[in-house]
């Protein structure tokens, strides 16, 4: 009776399941047609998603074709958000269904498109090979349009390389072949594509005459984006002959035509450019571009940051439905366990064994998810720290320039509106590395292991990056040791973080006037390095305050510099990560001295 029951329910389930079997089938026929309007509707998230559903139901598993047509939307998604390596892959794989199925249209596709993710993801020598297989299989087809963006393309692949004469012979195959077509567009975007390693090998008058005549074409048929790009190149080029009015106005018209598109990774470019070119013709303006430079980087790093983030929801919600999918499947194996359990013994031992893999099935799936989440994880912290230190060192970068190049006639207030900028630009950077630095040491992801080196040239080489920085604050660096070599095994990345951090510190806390100096002397298996000022001290009772990362014992340099209170809690970490110890002396108003006291041959074993 129970098994009739047990029967009953099954036959029910199945009965429920067909219409729900065949709306999958349906949706998965449709999954391309519905993938591919939201790629055109630019909703690239959404279109992956559906793509990869796609690729888990029929017709796409069993067919090769459909499987295809998702790939090519994959790849193209995956490009819109910037994961060049995921869309070469599904690239690759559009490629060897078209060669398997002998189409050589599709293979001269998917090879271009193969070619221009490498370039993107900064790896041409790896597109070096798909853009000549390109030009071999279109070359019999008789295209000539797409013969020449194979060219084309193989032109872009030598630019990157740096190998310009190569470039400049696929460029001139690459215009001759679209000046068959007829057609002033495609001829105008091969001769501006052309202008690149013109340019580069200084054949300027050549470079000239191609994008004036691309100019003009895409002033005709209202090619905005390819116009804006074109007056880029010729504000460069005239800038080159010097010939500065024409220069600035085509950087005007490139940035205005860059911020009505938008496109904010041109006119970020272009901004740079252009301020340079301005900096000694109108600093002031040149430094506004600079400054909505920084802005532009900042909006495009969020941008690529929403992406990877977007990336990371995809992923993650794939993993989810297909967990949601296992745990049914589970449930209705388990159903069927049952009745076998109820007809024979044998069934029961087979249930057993079924069982017992798809634990292990599980509990390697679960052990893969859990790796995907900490590379995930460290993908994000890269990606967030590269994007937030970018625009910081931009902004430092800029105004360093102007400060050093600058045309504007010096007076008090200006010089200490440019030097207050340059020390908060200064002080976000450190802040940035050392963060990033801390949570890597804390995590494990730290770079570097220990090795043999000799510390005095560690030493030397931290006093000449400062000796500048201390320069311009009137503060002397001075060396108290006389050896030229003492041999010290840690990790030299650590120890040379924690170095810099202490005489950033000095410097910043020492008067006008004063020293630095750094003492360097082996005592009995250890190295004691230590950095002495006599700056304005710290207070007895913060001298335990000074090394959390939580305290509220902040305080500016003496030039205004500002402080995090962040940089000594690295600085200590990472010298007890290498078997060391950090140590103070001071006293208000009497100056500090740090001590990095390390074993000479490695961290004591425990």
């Amino acid at each position: 009776m129970l098994i009739f029951v047990e029967m009953k329910r099954l036959a029910l389930i199945v009965f429920l399941l067909i219409p729900l079997l065949s709306w999958a089938q349906e949706e998965s026929e449709d999954a391309y047609s519905i993938a591919e309007k939201q790629f055109f509707e630019a909703d690239y998230g959404a279109a992956i998603k559906t793509a990869l559903d796609g690729l888990k139901q029929k017709p796409a598993k069993s067919s090769e074709e459909s499987a295809a047509e998702l790939y090519s939307i994959l790849g193209a998604s995956y490009s819109r958000l910037g994961a060049f390596d995921k869309a070469s892959d599904y690239f690759v794989r559009c490629y060897e269904f078209d060669k398997k199925s002998q189409n050589p249209e599709g293979m001269s596709s998917s090879l271009i498109n193969l070619a221009s993710m490498y370039v993107y993801a900064g790896k041409p020598e790896m597109a070096e090979k798909e853009a000549l297989e390109a030009i071999a299989v279109e070359k019999p087809l008789g295209r000539p349009a797409k013969l020449a963006m194979a060219y084309g393309k193989a032109c872009d692949v030598y630019h990157a390389l740096k190998q310009d004469e190569t470039a400049l012979e696929y460029a001139n195959l690459a215009v001759k072949t679209a000046m068959e077509t007829e057609d002033p567009v495609a001829i105008a975007i091969r001769k501006s594509q052309r202008a690149y390693p013109l340019l580069a090998l200084g054949r300027y008058n050549e470079a000239t005459e191609d994008l004036n005549y691309a100019e003009r074409v895409f002033l005709d048929n209202g090619n905005r984006q390819s116009l804006a790009i074109v007056y880029f190149q010729l504000a460069g080029l005239h800038e080159k002959y010097e010939r500065n009015t024409l220069s600035t106005s085509y950087y005007k018209k490139a940035l205005d035509l860059a911020r009505e598109l938008p496109d904010k990774p041109l006119e970020q470019r272009i901004c740079l450019s252009y301020a340079n070119h301005l900096k000694n013709i109108n600093p002031k303006e040149a430094y506004a571009l600079l400054d909505r430079s920084s802005t532009l980087q900042a909006e495009i790093a969020k941008t690529d940051s929403d992406k990877a983030l977007e990336l990371f929801n995809i992923e993650y919600d794939t993993a989810k439905r297909e967990e949601q999918i296992a745990t049914q499947e589970r449930a209705l194996q388990h159903k069927r366990n049952t009745i076998a359990l109820l007809l024979s013994v044998l069934a029961l031992l087979l249930i057993a064994a079924a069982i017992t893999a798809v634990t292990a099935v599980h509990s390697n799936k679960v052990k893969k998810e859990l790796k995907q989440s900490n590379d995930q994880k460290g993908f994000l912290l890269k990606v967030i720290s590269h994007d937030i230190m970018s625009p910081a060192i931009a902004m430092l970068r800029g105004i360093q320039m102007l400060r050093s190049h600058s045309r504007i006639p010096e007076d008090a207030q200006s010089s200490e509106v440019l030097a207050q900028l340059e020390r908060q630009a200064e002080s976000e950077v450190e802040l940035i590395g050392n963060a990033v630095k801390w949570v890597q040491n804390k995590d494990g992801s730290s770079s570097g292991e220990d090795t043999h080196f000799n510390i005095v040239e560690m030493v030397q080489e931290a006093i000449g990056q400062y000796r500048e920085i201390a320069a311009q604050k009137g503060i002397t660096l001075e060396q108290d040791f006389q050896e030229d070599s003492i041999i010290v095994c840690c990790n030299r990345n650590h120890l040379q973080f924690a170095l810099r951090n202490l005489l950033s510190n000095s410097i910043k806390f020492s008067n006008p006037g004063n020293k630095v100096t750094i003492h360097l002397h082996p005592e009995n298996d250890c190295i004691n390095l230590s950095v002495e000022d006599f700056g304005i001290g710290i207070p007895e009772d913060k001298l335990d305050a000074i090394y959390s990362s939580e305290t509220t014992f902040r305080r500016s340099g003496t030039s205004g510099e500002p402080s995090h209170g962040i940089g000594l809690a690295v600085s200590r970490d990472l010298i007890t990560s290498i078997g060391g110890r950090l140590t103070v002396q001071s006293a208000e108003g009497k100056g500090c001295i740090f001590t990095i006291q390390i074993p000479k041959g490695g961290r004591a074993s425990e």
